[in-house]
């Protein structure tokens, strides 16, 4: 008798679970989005003041803040408040996405003759490059209350034949944005990487004529 009220029991259960369409058997749909950065077409270069010189140049992009190493989106409220996403995830780790769209749109604004190549396809060898450029990103968030992306970086730029450092430079940057959702957000993280990527450009520009670019 025991048992017949066990089996009447879970039968129960059972039916009760079929009428509200639900199941243990039903797996949960998985509603995540999975999102990473892609480049943009960037025309205009910088001149051509190597005298058609090929330069190979380094790049390391190094660890990203430990609150934003995850394999979820992180957002900031109130300025102290991290808010971790339930379905919006990277594709890839952040610092290899951050590196990989550098590398394009470095390659993209410098001049031909300048060849971006990043650290990792090198395997840490670095005796056939020319520069080193380093870029340390201390702050890569989005503030949701001020509805802007952080960008927070040091790159410096090493020649690496003389064993000389050319130039460091302390870069911020606040790129605002429109909308409410994730697409909005990965949008102006990666126009903030575009905006990085110009400046060095530039910052490389005014000091090629005169530094180690033009030996």
């Amino acid at each position: 008798m025991r048992y017949t009220r066990m089996l009447l029991f879970f039968f129960s259960c059972y039916l009760v679970s079929l009428g509200t369409g639900c199941s243990v058997l039903t797996p949960r749909k998985d509603i995540s989005k999975f999102y990473t950065f892609c480049g943009y077409d960037l025309s205009k270069k910088m001149p051509d003041l190597l005298n058609a010189k090929s330069v190979i140049m380094n790049l390391t992009v190094g660890e990203i803040p430990s609150y934003a190493d995850c394999p979820h989106v992180v957002t900031m409220s109130n300025h102290d408040r991290l808010i971790l996403s339930e379905t919006a995830r990277w594709a890839e780790p952040l610092q290899d996405a951050c590196t990989r769209v550098l590398t394009r749109n470095l390659s993209e604004l410098m001049c031909d003759h300048v060849v971006v190549i990043p650290s990792a396809y090198t395997k840490g060898n670095t005796f056939f490059c020319d520069f080193l450029l380093s870029i340390g990103i201390s702050d890569f968030i989005c503030d949701e209350s001020e509805k802007k992306v952080i960008l927070d970086c040091t790159w410096s730029l090493f020649h690496y034949a003389s064993r000389s450092q050319v130039l460091i430079h302390r870069y911020t940057k606040l790129m605002p944005y429109d909308g409410s959702n994730y697409e909005d957000i990965i949008a102006a993280m990666e126009l903030a990487l575009c905006e990085l990527a110009r400046d060095i450009t530039a910052k490389i520009g005014q000091i090629c004529s005169e530094t180690a670019f033009a030996k």
